[in-house]
């Protein structure tokens, strides 16, 4: 095993992220709420996490003039025991009030020190498709914590469980983070740990080398790909297996983003770091992750980027 890939991946064994003890899952009365609820309820029950259901309510300009701020948070301590009493009974209930929804939910993550926040898909996701909404965007780039998304409809699953977890790898210190939270959550859970690795050949540029006096040939060329397909092979490996010695690896070539979404169909949550840049503790996508949260047939966890 490569020393400079167990020391990498144990350096992140000691970061904050490396377990889930505290989840908040954002309710808003729409069923959506009950999809985030069921994924937060099976994290913190493989992770013996502390659940709280949150609702944010708007001033009461939002809402008609009869309510009433005193009825607002009535009615949303209401919804928030519904849920709590059908998917979560073991959550505290959690009601705040804030023009901004995702400003609510931010300042609920920084006071209670939650390390992962749940949220449920757009109301215009397809059926099992995750796709964030306007307020989930908000919330990146400013949430401190990691994010969970779940696929819309999910609570109407009979059952669900986390028996295969799927992780984004590109040997990067963000897919360190991811790897180490991922393990984490596979051993809790028993289950089945599985990284894919993605060595994008698209930016490789059609030279015609038959122009190109002493060029070398097409399958040279070629030979560079597969040269980097085989050290991010050696890479993965060596860092999945200091997590999981009995993880899956896969190293494909062409887009990340269609790797990963094709891996969601058959894992049951994929886990993604940040993109390599912005600020530490922040969530920030790249074009890979900007397209699992826009279309992943399965709920995904984003990673915040760590400080080494």
């Amino acid at each position: 095993m490569s020393t400079t890939a167990h020391s990498s991946t144990a350096s992140y064994a000691d970061a904050k992220l490396r377990q889930i003890t505290r989840v908040a899952v954002a309710v808003d009365g729409y069923p959506e709420g009950r999809d985030a609820t069921r994924l937060g309820a099976t994290i913190a029950a493989i992770t013996a996490a502390e659940p709280i259901l949150v609702m944010v309510v708007s001033a009461p300009s939002a809402a008609p003039r009869w309510v009433g701020q005193e009825g607002l948070y009535d009615q949303a301590q209401a919804t928030l025991e519904q849920v709590r009493d059908a998917l979560l009974p073991d959550a505290r209930v959690v009601v705040e009030h804030d023009d901004s929804v995702a400003r609510g939910l931010e300042r609920i993550v920084a006071q209670g020190n939650r390390d992962l926040l749940v949220v449920g898909s757009s109301r215009h996701a397809p059926e099992g498709h995750v796709r964030i909404g306007k307020r989930t965007r908000q919330l990146l780039g400013h949430a401190g914590c990691a994010l969970a998304v779940a696929p819309r409809g999910l609570h109407h699953k009979g059952e669900f469980a986390l028996a295969r977890i799927g992780v984004g790898y590109d040997a990067g210190p963000e897919a360190e983070a991811a790897l180490t939270l991922a393990g984490s959550l596979a051993h809790a859970a028993g289950a089945e740990l599985h990284v894919h690795a993605v060595v994008d050949n698209r930016g490789v540029p059609p030279i015609d080398w038959s122009t190109m006096k002493g060029g070398p040939p097409v399958a040279e060329r070629d030979s560079y790909v597969r040269a980097d397909v085989e050290l991010l092979r050696e890479r993965t490996r060596d860092a999945a297996q200091a997590v999981d010695p009995g993880v899956e690896v896969e190293v494909h070539r062409g887009r990340p983003a269609d790797a990963l979404l094709e891996m969601s169909t058959h894992v049951d949550l994929i886990v993604i770091g940040s993109r390599r840049w912005g600020a530490v503790a922040h969530l920030l996508l790249g074009s890979t992750g900007e397209a699992l949260l826009h279309d992943a047939q399965c709920p995904v966890l984003v990673v915040p980027r760590t400080d080494r």
